[in-house]
């Protein structure tokens, strides 16, 4: 019989729903990535291009096997399906492994049978555009069904006397958020092609210029914007889409859909995307306004706006994770001092000594590498300082320490891709490490700590 906390069944098949539909999109995102497409998926199609004139012979006419023969596209959608059912992870990774085999056997008959009837087109198309697609759907469908079943017998079944759920006194981060923040960032990098061309995102910019522009004017500063280009006495400012387009968007859906309750606000949080980063769009520019007490060159906040906001949003959620109610403020406010106090005041002589460990400096036309040392080790300080102070030096040292290392290891790596191969990190995958570096640290040092 149902009780209280047993989760009504539309909403269990919603949740999958959702999950699935991340999982999957994640995956796909994370195939389309040219890094993974040249050196994973087209090994892998080639392989099995090799694989079906072994078993079927050479084609009568050439076949090209492109990218768009790998299977990638069905893996995604099969993987994507098995990840997000609640099982343990154990089960999962074995019908992951199990699918894929499945799909990567199919679809090296699929380009073998392809090959055998490429003399006559009219069979190529059937088997091509009709018969392939649809067994392959029906093939993973069957699979995904047949692992589910299997799955729900090796589930452990409920105890009749369900324990009361733990009272939750403070909000925490939650597997679901993590999952879906890290699907909806690969997605959004996977598909930077589209918005970073996009004329309609190159108009929002433009719109963003002229706001800026024009509410700068009322406080008395002067500024003009023609297109997408805001002038002040203190230089120019191209807005482009990348300056729009930051990765801060699909943290925020994660967060909407991890967190909200009802379908209503779920909606009204997706809505409220567009204008609330126009509007985080507008305020970045208006920081030209500081005067130069306060900040030397404007360009340094303009650049670094969404990673410093960031910063102060995670060190306040820390706060409030941890503290909860009103001493959360007091603990933010301390912790976001200290991690000031230390960019600020140790921070150019700090990055000058991991540099110089590290060698030549490598191209970073926008300080994001520069900033990246001295940023890190204050988001640490700041996070300690604001809510794991309690767990004492010797873990506060080696967290320490281990960001260190990290930091000189990375920037080594930065240096040895850029002399060897002529790669360089984009400025939003320095940002992230930025972020990431710290927050991983402080969550393994965290892990073995009782949380009231």
């Amino acid at each position: 019989m149902p009780t209280d906390i047993t989760p009504p069944p539309f909403r269990e098949a919603r949740n999958f729903a959702i999950r699935a539909a991340a999982w999957s999109l994640g995956l796909f995102g994370l195939l389309r990535l040219d890094w993974t497409e040249v050196h994973a998926v087209l090994p892998l199609t080639e392989v099995q291009a090799a694989a079906a004139v072994r078993l079927f012979g050479t084609p009568a006419l050439p076949v090209d096997v492109t990218l768009a023969c790998s299977g990638a596209d069905a893996l995604a959608l099969c993987l994507g399906a098995i990840f997000a059912y609640p099982v343990q992870w154990r089960m999962r990774a074995a019908g992951a492994a199990g699918g894929a085999g499945l799909i990567l056997v199919l679809n090296t008959v699929r380009i073998g049978t392809l090959g055998r009837a490429i003399g006559s087109p009219a069979w190529f198309d059937i088997l091509h555009v009709y018969l392939w697609p649809g067994l392959l759907t029906l093939a993973i469908a069957g699979y995904v069904f047949a692992w589910m079943r299997f799955a729900d017998r090796e589930r452990p079944q409920p105890s009749p006397v369900a324990a009361a759920p733990p009272v939750r006194l403070a909000p925490k981060p939650t597997r679901r958020f993590v999952m879906l923040a890290a699907a909806f960032l690969l997605l959004f990098s996977a598909a930077s092609p589209l918005y970073l061309q996009s004329a309609g995102v190159l108009a929002v910019a433009a719109f963003i210029a002229r706001t800026a522009a024009m509410m700068l004017g009322a406080i008395g500063v002067s500024a003009q914007a023609a297109t997408n280009v805001l002038w002040t006495s203190r230089g120019s400012f191209l807005v482009t889409q990348e300056c729009i387009s930051t990765p801060l968007i699909p943290v925020y859906l994660a967060a909407i859909c991890a967190h909200t309750t009802t379908w209503r606000r779920l909606i009204l949080g997706v809505v409220a995307t567009v204008p609330l980063f126009i509007a985080l769009g507008i305020v970045r520019l208006l920081v030209v306004a500081l005067p130069g007490v306060l900040v030397a060159s404007p360009l340094f906040l303009v650049h670094n706006f969404y990673q410093l906001l960031l910063g102060v949003v995670i060190v306040c959620l820390a706060a409030q994770w941890r503290h909860g109610g009103g001493a959360a403020l007091w603990h933010a406010a301390i912790g976001i001092i200290v991690g000031v106090a230390f960019v600020s005041l140790v921070g150019p002589s700090y990055t000058r000594i991991v540099t110089y460990t590290a060698g030549a400096p490598v191209d970073d036309p926008q300080g994001a590498i520069g900033l990246l040392p001295a940023f890190q080790i204050g988001l640490y300080l700041a996070l300690w300082a604001a809510a794991f102070v309690a767990l004492g030096w010797k873990r506060f040292l080696a967290g320490l320490a281990v960001l260190q290392l990290t930091q000189t290891a990375g920037l080594l790596a930065l240096h040895a891709l850029a002399s060897h191969s002529g790669l360089t990190a984009s400025v939003t995958d320095v940002r992230g490490w930025a972020i990431a570096g710290p927050l991983v640290i402080v969550a393994v040092v965290n892990s073995a700590w009782p949380h009231r």
